[in-house]
């Protein structure tokens, strides 16, 4: 039944996301200055990336005078920031421009030399754009200089083409590059290039070294390039918004999809724990495909083989329970799909266009340290469901609205029609008996002449499975497997 539901749901929200996405409410970009603010997280989210895409081709489409970055960012994902200045800042129709307030590091320093101009506040800095793994792991030499040159190829491809100084880009990168303004040695080769902003502003050749001038505001870079148009700042979409919160908090969304699927197995029928562990997983689904870690047809497959292991897992509970294979058959399924999805594929683009032939950057490849994110997230999703699981099989069946529900179901009837407490009383710890119904974790046991109701803690008994009587507490009798 969840499967059927979640197939359904997830091709619905898939068609009213495109619709949305394509119907920006949003009033007209047609001859306004078009701001997209690059915070402190905007550079690590996937799901930020694809709206600053989306928020270019809308500039290009619908006649904006310019667009204008106002960074203030560590750095970020190197590939998706390489997507974005080699194919969607070069395609782009508007002028762009980046306005570093405050910081403009790594993939921020990137970003900026992709656009037209630079210009720093009074108190800022870039630079500091040498590749480096996310997760902290240290490159080798021989895997630093290939990710260096790759990496500098295509960086140097885009300043010449916007005419920046392609040796600062390459000293910001690569440490074995120095710098020389005017006689000075501006950045030696044990050091990874970072400008201030009397740095950066400083006149090589009758040029700029990296950036325009030093500006306090927008305002101030508006009058430095004679824009005239009304300022406006782009703001993600309903949909993107969500897809950017559920990129973010993927391992809430998979424990809350974890532990309402547990919960629903404990009791016959299919109800709210149910209801929510399909919308989490939809959701996870849903926000995935509208931040770009999937296309289409990637939606329908991770979310098949998800379903399937949802489906393999549920037969390993309640058609062949202790078989094993099954349930590691639809584990993998399930962390397959829920990592890839958070993932994705790293490939780098192709070179942007450029009258001097700069050498093409190799594809990096699979590498599974690209995966490290979506590892970790459903690593703290499984943990935490483990945790609130636990919780629940431990003080849930002690509630009394618990109690009354699912024995009401096992019994099949109402509250009258469960065990007294005589019989209770003639059932001791020890006694051995038989499941007559399956116990999930309330079902009807059999114990000599007597039937009545019992629970396991943290587990399922099919019916048939011998029983003993772990302990009586109050009315509420607990066994174990034999």
């Amino acid at each position: 039944m969840k499967s059927i539901v979640l197939a359904l749901v997830l091709p619905l929200l898939s068609a009213l996301v495109t619709s949305q996405v394509a119907a920006n409410p949003t009033a007209s970009y047609e001859g306004k200055v078009v701001i997209i603010p690059v915070g402190e997280e905007d550079l690590i989210a996937r799901a930020r990336f694809e709206f600053m895409s989306r928020t270019l081709e809308r500039c290009s489409r619908e006649g904006a005078e310019a667009v204008i970055f106002e960074l203030d960012t560590p750095g970020g994902l190197l590939w998706d920031t390489v997507d974005l200045m080699m194919n969607d800042l070069q395609k782009l129709k508007p002028r762009s421009f980046a306005f570093v307030n405050t910081r403009a590091l790594s993939a921020g320093a990137m970003i900026a030399v992709a656009t037209d101009g630079i210009y720093m506040a009074p108190t800022s800095s870039a630079g500091a754009a040498s590749p480096v793994y996310g997760n902290g792991q240290e490159m080798g030499d021989a895997e630093r200089a290939k990710m260096n040159s790759a990496t500098m190829s295509m960086a140097r491809a885009v300043a010449k083409r916007k005419g920046h100084n392609p040796a600062v880009i390459e000293a910001m990168i690569d440490m074995g590059k120095e710098l020389k303004v005017n006689g000075k040695l501006i950045d030696g080769k044990k050091e990874i290039l970072t400008l201030d902003a009397d740095q950066a502003v400083m006149v090589v050749d009758g040029k700029p070294l990296f950036a325009k001038a030093i500006v306090k505001t927008l305002d101030e870079v508006k009058k430095a390039e004679g824009l005239k148009g009304a300022t406006v700042i782009a703001e993600p979409t309903f949909f993107e918004a969500v897809a950017i919160w559920v990129t973010k908090y993927a391992a809430i969304l998979i424990l809350i999809g974890v532990a309402g699927g547990y919960l629903e197995m404990q009791a016959p029928g299919f109800g709210l724990p149910g209801l929510i562990s399909v919308a989490a997983f939809s959701l996870f689904f849903f926000g995935h495909y509208v931040a770009g870690s999937l296309v289409g047809q990637e939606t329908a497959v991770a979310a098949a083989v998800f379903i399937v292991g949802c489906i393999f897992i549920l037969l390993e509970l309640t058609v062949l329970p202790g078989s094993m294979v099954l349930g590691i058959l639809g584990f993998i399924c399930v962390m397959a799909a829920l990592v890839y999805t958070m993932s994705g594929w790293e490939v780098a683009p192709a070179p942007a266009p450029t009258s001097e032939s700069a050498p093409a950057a190799e594809s990096p490849g699979f590498d599974l340290s690209l995966y490290a994110v979506g590892l970790r997230n459903f690593a703290l999703g499984i943990f935490g469901a483990a945790l609130v699981i636990l919780t629940a099989a431990r003080y849930l069946p002690q509630t009394r609205p618990f109690q009354r529900l699912v024995l009401d179901a096992a019994a099949g009837g109402n509250a009258a029609s469960t065990p007294t407490m005589s019989v209770v009383r003639k059932v001791k710890a020890g006694d051995s008996g038989l499941a007559i119904s399956a116990l999930r974790p309330y079902g009807t046991i059999e114990v000599g002449d007597h039937r009545l109701e019992a629970m396991i803690e943290g587990g399922y008994l099919a019916s048939g499975t011998a029983v003993r009587v772990r302990e009586v507490v109050g009315g509420k009798v607990i066994v174990e497997a034999i």
